[in-house]
């Protein structure tokens, strides 16, 4: 029974870290820093509960203390989603850093610290002599470790997906709870306090064999006053019922009481979906007209449910900057599908098209974009659930070997405002990337960032990386730009060029010329002449007033500090 305790514990430990990224993304996101808060707070919270708990076993071996301490971190567990929701909100003004160690200090630690505890006090009451103390400690720690490995593999391979993180967290308070009761209910039953090895070893270094546990639970039973052992029995007896009660408790509020799923205010939205994925807690919900897609606390997509083409987010309107560049594309690749708002508008607008493929990562968000906003069962249209960085590289391959023509145009829409996968930003991606599409083939991609200020070094950095790779590199920034004191973070939509390097770049005047001849044509019926009047011109060099691009650094896959950019110190 001992080793089922330490086994779940470690298990519940590590399955609170795994989950705990996803109480804190909805306000936090889901960069390094909320992994780098989770792990300091729990590394911190073993260590003092390890030296906590072996002081504490030494001067109290009993079942009935481990199974309080089980008990308050159960309760701790349990009930964390109903009030974690307050916290968060109260800390979301704060810098990502600062917020996350906060938030993960607070729902956190304790719990951690009581269930670290867990592993010397079984040290303590399965020792019987010091000769085999280290054989213990050593197979305890194993036992405790392999509990541990299951907790994360089942709750990040398993759980997350089917369960959610609300059913999850109750889960392992739950789990706790059961352990205290069987833990307390297992020491009223013997009433055995555990026997130091000091003492063992004094017995055994005298000649006379060690008694067995139950004759020296029954010398002290009968060597101790009847008072005290009542008293001792009564307070069991109302611990495991305190047990029992929070455990039907929590049960109860589980079922009876709700928690807000959608952004919106309550009462506001019409909720739809609610789950958790393995890369995202996913919303979508209704306002009047308007139905959105949510990746835990970021707008990814919207649509009017009464006219589905309109392209809500001005944003995806500004990627037709792309078919400026190349108007006689044909096979164009997105990586990055949310809603499906700009593939399904690109499918409708450009019959020239001869196949639109997609690859996104997240096999929940294709079935989503299908249900609930509309995304039509073309037959150009190819999406693939595949991380865009492997699928960039398998097609590349395939190309390259003449097993499939290259691209005309590519569209990067994978990242968002709380994360930003840094291998989608590297030079070595890039490369892939230009590998293909065809000789006149232009890379669209849509960055959020700041132009000016101390929050332009992520745009920088992309920029300059693009850049490396391509020989134009044009900046529209969503809304247009009002100089080097617009310090606005926004929707930057990059497009990267491959022609002659050694032909002058397009010019405002030029890129709008080109704009209202498609316009007028009837190629194009977004009003991309006034997406391409906001273009930036010679961005990040002194003639724009700004910082020269190569203080910004080249983002390789062996430096890509991107949460770093996008959150400086």
């Amino acid at each position: 029974m001992l080793y089922l305790i330490v086994f779940l514990s470690g298990a519940v430990l590590m399955g609170l870290e795994m989950i705990g990224s996803r109480l804190l993304a909805p306000t936090f996101g889901t960069s390094i820093y909320v992994w780098g808060s989770l792990i300091t707070v729990v590394m911190a919270a073993l260590t003092l509960g390890y030296y906590l708990g072996g002081r504490l076993a030494d001067r109290r071996p009993s079942l009935a203390y481990l199974g309080v301490i089980l008990a308050v971190a159960g309760l701790l567990i349990g009930f964390l989603p109903f009030w974690s929701i307050p916290v968060n909100n109260a800390l979301g003004h704060l810098e990502p850093r600062t917020g996350s160690l906060l938030a993960a200090l607070i729902f956190f630690f304790l719990p951690s610290v009581l269930l670290a505890t867990v592993s010397p006090y079984g040290v303590k009451l399965a020792s019987r002599t010091l000769a085999t103390i280290g054989n213990t400690a050593g197979r305890l720690s194993a036992i405790s470790s392999a509990g541990s490995i299951v907790g994360t593999l089942v709750t990040s391979f398993f759980l997350i997906p089917s369960l959610g993180v609300r059913n999850i967290v109750h889960t392992l308070g739950l789990i706790l709870l059961v352990l205290a009761v069987v833990a307390l209910w297992y020491h009223q039953r013997t009433d055995t306090p555990s026997s130091t090895p000091q003492a063992h070893s004094s017995r055994s270094q005298s000649g006379s064999s060690p008694a067995p546990h139950s004759t020296s639970s029954s010398t002290a039973r009968s060597s101790s006053p009847a008072g005290p052992a009542a008293a001792r029995s009564t307070t069991l007896v109302i611990a495991l019922a305190l047990c029992l009660v929070s455990a039907a408790g929590l049960v109860l509020s589980w079922w009876l009481v709700p928690l807000q799923a959608s952004p919106h205010p309550a009462g506001t939205a019409q909720t739809f979906v609610s789950e958790d994925t393995l890369y995202h807690h996913i919303t979508v919900d209704q306002v009047g007209n308007e139905r959105h897609l949510h990746f835990d606390r970021s707008y990814q997509s919207a649509m009017l449910v009464n006219d589905p083409l309109r392209m809500v987010f001005p944003y995806t309107a500004y990627l037709h900057l792309g078919m400026v560049a190349r108007p006689d594309a044909r096979r164009l690749l997105f990586i990055g599908l949310g809603a499906g708002s700009a593939p399904k508008r690109f499918l409708h607008d450009y019959p020239g098209i001869q196949a639109l493929d997609v690859a996104e990562i997240d096999p929940e968000v294709v079935a989503i974009a299908r249900r609930y906003f509309q995304l039509p069962n073309d037959p150009r249209l190819h999406v693939y659930v595949q991380d865009g960085r492997l699928f960039v590289q398998q097609q590349a391959a395939r190309i390259a070997a003449g097993q499939l023509p290259t691209y005309d145009l590519a569209v990067v829409d994978a990242y968002f405002a709380d994360a930003i996968p840094y291998h989608l930003t590297t030079e070595e991606f890039l490369r892939s990337l230009k590998a293909t599409l065809s000789p006149r083939g232009i890379v669209v991609s849509n960055i959020i960032g700041a132009l000016a200020g101390p929050h332009s070094q992520l745009l920088r950095a992309i920029t300059r990386t693009f850049a490396a790779v391509f020989p134009h590199v044009y900046l529209f920034p969503v809304g247009g730009w009002m100089g080097p004191m617009d310090w606005e973070e926004r929707n930057v939509i990059l497009v990267a060029t491959q022609s002659d390097p050694d032909k002058a770049v397009w010019t405002e005047a030029q890129w709008v010329e080109q704009a209202r001849a498609a316009m007028e044509s009837g190629h194009i019926t977004e009003d991309v002449a006034a997406y391409a009047s906001t273009l930036v011109e010679h961005p990040f060099s002194a003639a724009a007033g700004l910082s020269p691009l190569p203080a910004a650094p080249l983002l390789t896959d062996d430096y890509a500090p991107v949460d770093t950019l996008q959150h400086p110190l």
